[in-house]
């Protein structure tokens, strides 16, 4: 596998950027909040704390010892209606660890093979979807003969050479294998052979294999009226209230409503099934090794001496999300917002209930953008 690294500033650069950073830093927080009133702060005034500041509303499932804990909300916005741990959210591309568990169990019910191409589940092809959560999606039949070569693997790990999102005819930006990439479109082409395999819609599937044995009552992978009381509707930056998009189509990488109880539900459930663990963890792939970040098969690895923590960020328009989770202590948490915002809540809150940092997978550069993501990765001044 190849990763490739930005290339090392010039000391000019270095110069111009440090005057660039000491006036950042002379006046600027973490954007990821902060742990206030205090360090040893619980859990639930940090995040009523950051949510406040931020005006966001948000929930969040603890998990101590591989067991539910709790389930806390922080109503830090205005909505209709208090918020609860039933609450409904978009999760985004949290939706993608629940969907790789379920292709993890037809692995081990025999039903597919890892290592085999996605397209031996495909015999008549695959036919592509610009906008694959509508029904009257622009369409083409992709004939690349890179696509034979997609493992199952590849598809869960971000190594398929997939873009994360093509809007038009699907078209390779990598090879199969060679390095890691993150890729939306991975997950939707797997999505397909599932479907072929199952001879079922996907959110059909997930309730079966997934959300009715874990308990997961309040989750879909298309919007249901029976839920539409429970969301939580989503916001700018700004705080301005977004007018819902209802998904038609259930899509594997992205569509998953749920709440953070549920959520939570699942992650225990990981936390507690040592075969899918270790199926997960087992076989890495180098993504950050400066920041000791590697993927997994649906889930993002933090290596650290003794532990590999387990993490997914979501990212919808107005609703972000975290999970992460220590695989040696099995304590973690998934937190479900409805903001642009919504990241700032993260750290302050994953310090708290996973003090074992630092986490450098906070440094990460898919959680920033521009200047900041640069200083942070570089100069680890995370602002």
């Amino acid at each position: 596998m190849q990763y490739m690294y930005r290339q090392p500033l010039k000391k000019t650069s270095l110069i111009s950027l440090w005057g660039i950073m000491t006036a950042l830093v002379s006046g600027c927080a973490s954007v990821y909040g902060d742990t206030a009133p205090s360090q040893v702060s619980p859990p639930r005034e940090v995040l009523q704390h950051n949510a406040t500041r931020y005006g966001v509303c948000a929930t969040a499932a603890i998990i101590k010892h591989r067991q539910l804990q709790s389930v806390e909300t922080a109503q830090g916005c205005v909505t209709d209606s208090l918020l609860a741990p039933d609450s409904v959210f978009e999760a985004a591309s949290l939706s993608k660890p629940v969907f790789a568990y379920a292709v993890l169990k037809l692995v081990q019910e025999g039903k597919m093979d890892l290592d085999a191409p996605v397209l031996k589940y495909l015999p008549g092809g695959y036919i592509h979807q610009a906008q694959p959560y509508l029904p009257n999606s622009k369409t083409d039949r992709v004939s690349d003969p890179r696509l034979q070569a997609i493992t199952v693997r590849m598809a869960l790990n971000h190594t398929s050479g997939l873009p994360n999102w093509a809007g038009g005819p699907l078209a390779f930006e990598g090879k199969p294998g060679e390095k890691w990439q993150y890729s939306g479109e991975g997950y939707v082409f797997l999505q397909h052979a599932v479907e072929a395999v199952t001879n079922e819609k996907l959110d059909e599937f997930m309730e079966r294999q997934v959300f009715k044995p874990l308990g997961m009552t309040n989750s879909e992978f298309i919007r249901q009226s029976r839920l539409e009381k429970q969301i939580v509707p989503g916001s700018t930056k700004l705080g301005t209230v977004m007018r819902p998009f209802p998904f038609k189509l259930p899509v594997a990488a992205f569509t998953l409503y749920t709440s953070a109880k549920d959520y939570g539900l699942f992650l225990t459930t990981i936390l507690n099934d040592e075969h899918s663990l270790k199926q997960i963890i087992d076989s890495p792939v180098p993504v950050n090794p400066k920041l000791d970040l590697s993927w997994g098969l649906g889930w993002g690895l933090e290596r650290k001496p003794d532990d590999v923590v387990i993490w997914h960020w979501g990212n919808n328009p107005g609703y972000r999300a975290f999970v992460m989770a220590s695989t040696k202590s099995g304590d973690g948490f998934v937190m479900l917002t409805n903001s642009d915002v919504g990241l700032e809540l993260a750290k302050p809150f994953g310090d708290t209930v996973l003090p074992e940092g630092p986490h450098k997978v906070f440094r990460f550069h898919l959680l920033r953008e521009g200047l900041s993501n640069l200083l942070c990765e570089t100069f680890d001044v995370c602002l």
